[in-house]
């Protein structure tokens, strides 16, 4: 999603998918206006209750209350007009709990998705080898574990080829290793299909491993948009608080320190101006880009550089925000270069240091708090 179009925007312009609705229920409205591009994973956070699920089931069709239009690629889904049933909008869906047909099994959820897709230009057997399920064809879903029925539930949504595929928090249910492994597969479907992805979750660290581009949702209406690390270092002081504010970041594999146990890593800035980071030595290639993130509570603030120190990464910037997380705690967001760093501090630190808006400091933080993948 490379550009954003509101209402404001002239007509003439022509994106992938564009959504004008409205939706009430009980207290709840859902109002969005917005037109954009699908050449990536777009991420749709936001707190509970925010809207994100109920926006995609308006794409989907699922929800035929909504009013308003839906086009995806120039062919209209849902306009005061017409309406096109879920199963002819092209769209996959893979939901929360996997919503498997419970008497069929594995092999027959696939087969299912095969007859509504004909004729049939996905080699069946690269998406079971892509989604690893090969092994259970033969098994009765209702026996798999949570992390292989979300693989079928995949492989059954991507043999239906469709122009777009809906995640609504797929990993919710999943154990720390059986959601790393999917977020891998996520971003290898998207590569390998180059099949555009809206991926729904009020987890942060799941939207920057692996959106390309965020909009955040609020109350019902989309609050923010734009590139993951543009939004995710720059949320709102309320989604700050909410979604504790790690920092974004895209840095490049300079050189292995073997001896040491460190890898190198750098971003290059727009003035050209090299800054070294070290972190864990990881298995990557020399010139690998890497998503990473810090979390705030592993940054520090220094008034003056650190001559003598143990911990080795130290970049210098100058604070652009101070937000008030509680009654001790305060959210500090410290400009590097075009990065925006945040940091968790205590007021009295705060008062301590005579920190404010546009105070020059250093920030410090030691090479395990950057976590790649």
């Amino acid at each position: 999603m490379s550009t954003l179009a509101v209402s404001e925007a002239p007509q003439a312009i022509q994106r992938d998918l564009s959504v004008d609705v409205n939706l009430s229920f009980d207290s709840f409205q859902l109002s969005c206006d917005i037109r954009f591009d699908l050449n990536g994973i777009t991420g749709i956070l936001g707190h509970s209750g925010s809207g994100k699920t109920s926006l995609l089931r308006v794409i989907a069709g699922l929800n035929r209350d909504a009013a308003g239009t839906v086009i995806l690629k120039q062919r209209t889904l849902q306009s005061d007009t017409q309406f096109i049933k879920p199963e002819h909008r092209k769209i996959g869906f893979v939901f929360q709990d996997a919503r498997l047909f419970p008497h069929l099994s594995v092999a027959g959820n696939l087969e299912y998705a095969r007859k509504r897709c004909k004729p049939n230009s996905l080699d069946a057997n690269e998406i079971i080898q892509m989604t690893q399920i090969g092994a259970l064809l033969k098994r009765d879903v209702v026996k798999l574990s949570a992390g292989e029925k979300q693989r079928v539930a995949i492989a059954r949504a991507l043999l239906a080829e469709p122009e777009l595929l809906l995640m609504d928090e797929p990993l919710s249910n999943l154990d720390n290793r059986a959601r790393r492994d999917m977020v891998h597969l996520l971003r290898l479907i998207h590569q390998r299909l180059n099949l555009p992805i809206l991926y729904v979750s009020h987890n942060i660290i799941e939207i920057q491993q692996l959106a390309d581009e965020v909009l955040v949702m609020e109350n019902g209406r989309i609050i923010q948009v734009g590139h993951v690390h543009q939004v995710l270092n720059n949320l709102n002081e309320r989604m700050s608080t909410e979604f504790s504010s790690p920092t974004s970041l895209t840095l490049k594999v300079k050189q292995h320190l073997v001896n040491f146990g460190l890898t190198q890593l750098d971003f290059m800035a727009p003035s050209h101006n090299q800054v070294k980071l070290f972190a864990p030595l990881m298995n990557q290639p020399l010139g690998q880009q890497l998503r990473c993130y810090i979390l705030a509570d592993d940054l520090s603030i220094s008034l003056n550089k650190p001559e003598a120190s143990s911990i080795i990464n130290c970049l210098p910037g100058r604070i652009s925000q101070l937000h008030r997380l509680s009654r001790n705690g305060m959210l500090i967001k410290v400009q590097v270069m075009e990065h925006t760093f945040a940091i968790n501090t205590s007021r009295y630190a705060v008062e301590l240091l005579r920190l404010s808006h546009g105070t020059e400091v250093f920030i410090q933080f030691q090479a395990d708090a950057i976590r790649c993948y």
